[in-house]
């Protein structure tokens, strides 16, 4: 568990913030700009997909957390054993393992503090805005990321690892609560355009936004955001 969260947290921002439209180069330089997710003509925020149904922004939410994943998973194959610490015979276990996970109850890991308390519950804010930044309901939100959390413990890892307890419980729900107040934040600052270094604090604690919405550039007219 330790390396394959370690790499998502790792490729996720980045990928984020490749999503930023930098065209106005020349007001950034200037400092004179702000980043603006999608608005409407007279500045109203909108979040992507936020008139459709639950099913659209889960199907949507799920496709970038296992893509993620997947490429989290697809790198960590490709390094050395002595980098990635898999051991390639627990893959022609793979089945048994995960039969063991399904049949056994779940073990106290011994992953560093960090990760558990640290890595897990951010890793849990990104399940929950994955569909919360595109204005699903909180309690919506938070089943989609409790399944998340049962999709990486017992069908992605438990084929290499027992399911562990503490991830169990910290990630969804320390992933639940600060995941809603980072939402919160970000919508506050969404609001009258981000500054660089608010856009900055996006790309890192809530890059679900960045992806779902992505952040635009606009010069400052006058003391107001140009739309």
């Amino acid at each position: 568990m330790t390396r394959q969260l370690l790499v998502l947290l790792v490729i996720l921002p980045g990928f984020a913030l490749a999503q930023i439209d930098t065209t106005d180069t020349d007001a950034m330089s200037h400092g004179r700009g702000r980043f603006l997710p999608f608005t409407s003509d007279n500045g109203q925020l909108h979040l992507r997909n936020e008139q459709g149904t639950f099913a659209r922004k889960m199907l949507r939410g799920g496709l970038l957390v296992h893509a993620f994943e997947g490429l989290g998973y697809a790198t960590l194959a490709a390094l050395p054993t002595e980098i990635s610490g898999w051991r390639y015979s627990s893959f022609s276990n793979y089945g048994s393992n995960m039969e063991r996970a399904f049949t056994s109850p779940p073990v106290f890991d011994s992953d560093k503090w960090y990760l558990n308390y640290v890595g897990h519950p951010y890793q849990g804010s990104l399940f929950y805005n994955a569909v919360r930044s595109q204005n699903a309901r909180i309690w919506q939100s938070s089943l989609f990321c409790l399944g998340q959390v049962l999709v990486w413990e017992y069908v992605l890892e438990s084929g290499l690892e027992q399911p562990s307890i503490q991830d169990l419980i910290v990630t969804p729900l320390a992933g639940i609560v600060i995941g809603e107040l980072v939402h919160r934040g970000t919508m506050a600052m969404a609001r009258n355009g981000f500054r660089w270094y608010e856009a900055t604090a996006v790309i890192i604690i809530n890059p679900m936004f960045m992806l779902n919405n992505g952040l635009k550039f606009a010069r400052e007219s006058h003391g107001s955001d140009r739309f």
